[in-house]
């Protein structure tokens, strides 16, 4: 997907998403159209299951309705903030996926690999650090590190839901870290850690 391509897209969904605040269910079926294949793409990759994925899907949906209302234009493009929404429910499913209760028995012997407080406490303090300095590069390239990186994505893929060749996400996703590594010196970061 070229730049103009994806801005006219972001254009055409915050209008979309307008028109779902004031209970327009003809836009909301523009937004489904819009963005679903792309979506179902990036929810089966990280979910790593097909029904869960649609499952999924269909939740977040359901809240994008609900919460058209809440989209603000001025703080970001629509398709990301649709983005955060599906991988927010889709690692809610991972979640309560993990948390299900093993009903057979466990030997203590086994180690507890589990991470400890203060290793969950900072990764969600770098986890921060990275999201502020993500929302500094272009759309495109910060989308395209998210789900290289975070959900580990091929390019290929990355190239097949945004519309664009692999190259240009490689090129993307190079360009994007070479920023971030200059931005977030390894030492800053441990400062913080």
């Amino acid at each position: 997907m070229s730049k103009p391509e994806f801005v006219k897209l972001n254009m055409d969904l915050r209008a979309a998403l307008a028109a779902c605040a004031v209970g327009d269910s003809a836009a909301f079926k523009e937004v489904y159209r819009l963005t679903a294949p792309k979506f179902f793409a990036i929810l089966k990759n990280q979910l790593k299951d097909a029904e869960a994925a649609k499952d999924v899907l269909q939740e977040a949906y359901v809240s994008i309705w609900k919460n058209a209302h809440r989209f603000d234009a001025y703080k970001g493009n629509a398709f990301t903030w649709m983005l955060v929404i599906m991988r927010n429910r889709g690692l809610d499913r991972l979640r309560s996926k993990a948390r299900t209760p093993v009903t057979e028995e466990i030997a203590e012997t086994i180690p507890d690999d589990a991470a400890r407080p203060e290793q969950e406490a900072r990764t969600r303090n770098l986890g921060r650090i990275l999201d502020t300095h993500l929302a500094k590069l272009p759309e495109q390239v910060s989308l395209s590190i998210s789900l290289n990186v975070v959900q580990g994505m091929t390019c290929r893929e990355i190239g097949h839901i945004l519309e664009v060749s692999p190259n240009t996400v490689k090129a993307w996703v190079r360009r994007g870290l070479k920023k971030l590594r200059a931005d977030m010196p390894v030492d800053s970061v441990s400062a913080v850690l």
